[in-house]
């Protein structure tokens, strides 16, 4: 038995999962950036510098979020079930205390960040966010993933009550067979007294008959 080796693998590209992962991720990205930059231009118009750089920190913010998480899904896009879990547990936990942080600090030095407007931060993340996540499962609808599942056969399927009537035909020839052969055991079994077995037996004679 032979196994191929990750030279093998390398050379042959990547697997359908790793495939799939990065058509959502360049669909998902696809779609943020659009969003973000329809963000910018509005709010670029509508708050000059103020607007355009709140709506670069939010839509950097979503973009941090979603890149590096679809990232890891295609590294390990060919791991285990558990150990996808576990590194897309720990993604996502690491980035939801890194943008915590961000915010944190962001109200902490609310007065220090005068140039930044806190509602063009939140309407362009959730702009981006939904931008995203559309065209992701635009992608997702169009990905072929393959289901294949037999069909269940219970314990009266045709196949099996095929072969019981093939066995059960077999077994009448047989017996057929036998009945109709002279020389099959049983048919005949001569006594001792050389009479055979299964004959009618001679009607005893009466004493006056001749």
């Amino acid at each position: 038995m032979t196994t191929d080796s990750p030279r093998t693998r390398k050379e042959a590209g990547p697997s359908i999962h790793v495939v799939r992962a990065r058509k959502l991720l360049f669909g998902g990205l696809a779609g943020g950036l659009a969003a973000a930059l329809i963000c910018l231009i509005i709010f670029s118009i509508t708050g000059g510098a103020q607007g355009l750089r709140s709506a670069a920190l939010g839509a950097a913010m979503v973009l941090f979020f979603y890149v590096v998480g679809q990232l890891v899904m295609v590294a390990f896009a060919d791991a285990g079930a558990r150990s996808l879990m576990a590194v897309s547990m720990a993604s996502y936990t690491g980035r939801v205390v890194v943008l915590g942080l961000v915010l944190v600090i962001f109200e902490k030095n609310r007065d220090a960040w005068q140039a930044i407007d806190a509602n063009t931060i939140f309407i362009t993340t959730v702009a981006v966010i939904v931008g995203w996540l559309v065209v992701e499962l635009l992608v997702f609808r169009r990905l072929r993933i393959g289901i294949y599942d037999t069909e269940y056969q219970g314990p009266g399927s045709p196949d099996e009550t095929d072969e019981t009537e093939a066995e059960a035909g077999a077994e009448t020839d047989g017996d057929a067979a036998d009945r109709t052969d002279p020389h099959s055991a049983g048919e005949r079994d001569d006594d001792p007294n050389g009479s055979v077995s299964g004959s009618a037996a001679p009607a005893p004679r009466e004493d006056g008959a001749r």
